[in-house]
């Protein structure tokens, strides 16, 4: 069953490497600590996908689009070329290791570098010579996707309080207020005190205004509250 573009889904998946078997990523905390990659700063749940937005690697998002279904769980092959591309040789570099050290870079063998704006990782330090490789450490892999669609999002607030959690992870959906309203065009949304001065949070909130009108479209104005009640001890005084 073909997935309409900008239809907002949430979907839990797990990236191995074909050849190795090996966990890249996944939504699932259990699979993650089973097989010893669980990362306790990252938040295990499903995430919202946008279909057609581009924020899965190609062969992932296409397979969504034309194939998916909800409750259904499938496992596809994504070839190079349609996840991380195939391996350049014209990558992989050779510094001279005195340039690194003036730059504050001790070289190390599998250290993970950035120079000029490329993320390289160091392969070979000999010689006063040092290996670097630009590719992307999945670039030539074969993965192995197992994915399922949970649920479509039809609601317009619902969607809009997974747009605010993707930008903050580790705050619940129903932490956003969100109150839509078609007839003026507008949403109204109450943030959680905790985020306020958060120091991205100007860019946060012109980001997904955006994405408001680029992906719902019925809305022309999006108004942010920010509360800051009066505590109150049990003695009654703040």
């Amino acid at each position: 069953m073909a997935i309409s573009k900008n239809t907002f889904i949430l979907v839990d998946y797990t990236i191995r490497v074909k050849d190795t078997n090996e966990l890249v990523d996944t939504t699932i905390e259990e699979i993650a600590k089973r097989e010893n990659k669980y990362d306790p700063e990252k938040v295990y749940a499903p995430i919202l996908v946008i279909v057609g937005e581009g924020r899965l690697i190609p062969g992932f998002e296409e397979h969504i689009e034309s194939s998916g279904e909800v409750g259904k769980e499938f496992t596809i092959e994504i070839p190079p070329e349609k996840a991380y591309g195939h391996r350049d040789p014209s990558k992989v570099k050779v510094l001279n290791a005195r340039e690194l050290l003036r730059n504050g870079v001790v070289p190390e063998v599998g250290k993970v570098v950035e120079i000029g704006g490329n993320i390289g990782i160091i392969r070979a330090v000999s010689g006063g010579r040092v290996l670097i490789d630009f590719n992307h450490p999945l670039a030539g892999k074969t993965l192995i996707c197992t994915y399922k669609i949970l649920k479509i999002i039809e609601d317009d607030a619902e969607k809009i309080r997974y747009l605010l959690h993707r930008r903050y992870r580790r705050m619940a959906p129903e932490r956003f207020i969100v109150i839509t309203d078609e007839n003026e065009k507008k949403v109204t949304i109450e943030l959680p005190r905790e985020i306020y001065f958060d120091r991205d949070i100007q860019i946060v909130k012109a980001l997904v205004a955006e994405e408001i009108y680029k992906y719902i479209g019925k809305y022309d104005t999006v108004i942010y509250v920010e509360k800051f009640s009066r505590t109150v001890t049990t003695e009654g005084r703040t």
